[in-house]
């Protein structure tokens, strides 16, 4: 979760479920970092005037070699594999809940489980889709990417999974409503997070999620 805090304003919260792609926002996402930050194992760590995203600002290019990257609190430094690794997590997440989102709008859905059918039909090629919750590692109190898992196999698994759930969704529906829809979400989240889309190659797929073009 991300907490923003500037005098005279509330505080504002983001917090993303990486399991299931969930973000919310709002009051109630504060009171459950607050509760689980005060658990055994809990963490927040402070940042002074540094974007909490830092790919949506900064590397134009794709994957590049690791060295050192952002400073902590407390004077730890994260590398740039490890910063890379923290935000193609954070941006996954966000992908499966744009198109969870999408699939509720449109028909009421069945996300869940077509998402589980399409992982273990993909996982002969991509065996981390067998359980996205191994492809996650808690370092320093982060979430991000486990190195068992290639970044660039990662983004063409989880887009290739989305992929087949909009197809048998929009299937079962009989239109292109929810293609419609999902294109909406998928739009909106490349307005909101541009640069990282492109650095990490997400952006290519988003049309091929959707099954439709809008650029």
């Amino acid at each position: 979760a991300d907490i923003f805090l500037a005098a005279r304003e509330r505080p504002r919260v983001r917090e993303r479920d990486h399991v299931t792609g969930r973000v919310a926002e709002g009051e109630s996402a504060l009171q459950r970092v607050l509760v689980r930050a005060s658990d055994p194992g809990g963490l927040i760590s402070v940042f002074a005037g540094e974007t909490p995203q830092p790919s949506d600002e900064d590397w134009a290019g794709p994957f590049p070699p690791a060295r050192a990257g952002a400073v902590a609190a407390g004077g730890d430094t994260r590398t740039r594999e490890e910063t890379d690794r923290r935000n193609v997590l954070q941006l996954g997440g966000e992908l499966i809940g744009s198109v969870e989102r999408a699939l509720s709008a449109a028909s009421g859905g069945e996300f869940a489980a077509d998402f589980r059918d399409a992982r273990a039909e993909l996982s002969a090629r991509f065996p981390f889709l067998a359980s996205l919750a191994a492809c996650v590692e808690e370092v320093g109190g982060e979430s991000r990417l486990a190195r068992s898992v290639e970044v660039e196999d990662f983004v063409a698994g989880v887009c290739e999974a989305l992929r087949l759930v909009v197809e048998r969704a929009s299937a079962r529906e009989g239109g292109g409503g929810v293609r419609r829809e999902v294109a909406r979400e998928l739009a909106a989240l490349e307005g909101r997070r541009p640069r990282a889309l492109a650095r990490f190659r997400f952006t290519q797929q988003l049309e091929r999620i959707a099954g439709l073009r809008w650029t």
